[in-house]
């Protein structure tokens, strides 16, 4: 049977080690949180983070107010965002703030070594 591919940070990665990492990794909603790094869904692809290449990780809060026919409501998306040079990379959504907290928790218990949390400016 053919090893699972995934997308890297420099183009498609595929490693018999990367498969068990995934198959073996948490699950926090949409991510995955392996010894090896973080992985997720980016539309047809899996993409795979390693943590050596990851400068820092946290959740950006998304408010959003819907306005309907008749009043309006308030919704929150929770982003992990993944950063590397100064540039965000990528982040992955949900709704479920518990997972991403949880995820955030145990990226951290994977490599301490990563900076966890937003750092802002002026």
């Amino acid at each position: 049977m053919a090893e699972k591919k995934f997308v890297g940070l420099n183009g498609s990665v595929e490693a018999a080690e990367l498969s068990r990492d995934y198959e073996t990794a948490q699950v926090f909603d949409k991510v995955r949180v392996g010894r090896l790094g973080v992985y997720f869904r980016d539309g047809f692809k899996t993409r795979f983070l390693d943590y050596p290449s990851l400068e820092r990780v946290f959740i950006r809060v998304q408010a959003v107010n819907g306005r309907m026919c008749c009043a309006t409501a308030n919704f929150e998306y929770y982003r992990l965002v993944f950063v590397r040079g100064g540039r965000e990379i990528a982040d992955v959504m949900s709704e479920k703030e518990k997972e991403m907290d949880a995820a955030l928790a145990c990226i951290h218990e994977m490599a301490p070594a990563l900076a966890i949390g937003f750092v802002g400016g002026n």
